[in-house]
């Protein structure tokens, strides 16, 4: 009797208080992003004025998303151009991250904030990591 009222208040603790193995690209990449790239980005990848470009229904990161890895690990600077509006200025890099970080955040950054329905695996994340360095 015992062991069955400890089994349902387990399984009733799983159902209401949901899993502590919470691994979803989705949940990781939006933690991620928040504390890596919401700064100067903002909450919802609106970006802040001519100062920072926007990450959210951007023609630029949809142009460039086989570039998005790169950019996150070793940064960005010069020119661009993103939805008409020229920025110039320096990224810096997050190399602290590791591939399956920077993955997490391509995904939020693709899915969550542009809409689309899927983006590249650890696997492409892993070949585009290889295949950047740092300027």
């Amino acid at each position: 009797m015992r062991s069955r009222a400890g089994a349902i208040l387990i399984l009733a603790s799983v159902f209401i208080g949901g899993s502590g193995c919470d691994y979803k690209p989705r949940n990781q990449g939006k933690s991620l992003y928040n504390a890596n790239c919401l700064s100067c980005h903002m909450d919802n990848g609106e970006g802040l004025e001519a100062l920072f470009p926007p990450l959210a229904n951007a023609d630029y990161v949809l142009e460039n998303a086989d570039q998005l890895a790169c950019i996150i690990r070793y940064g960005v600077k010069g020119e661009l151009t993103v939805n008409g509006v020229k920025y110039d200025g320096e990224m810096a890099g997050n190399q602290q991250l590791s591939e399956t970080e920077v993955s997490n955040i391509v995904h939020y950054i693709m899915v969550d904030l542009n809409h689309q329905e899927s983006h590249s695996g650890i696997t492409e994340i892993r070949a585009q990591l290889e295949n950047c360095k740092e300027d």
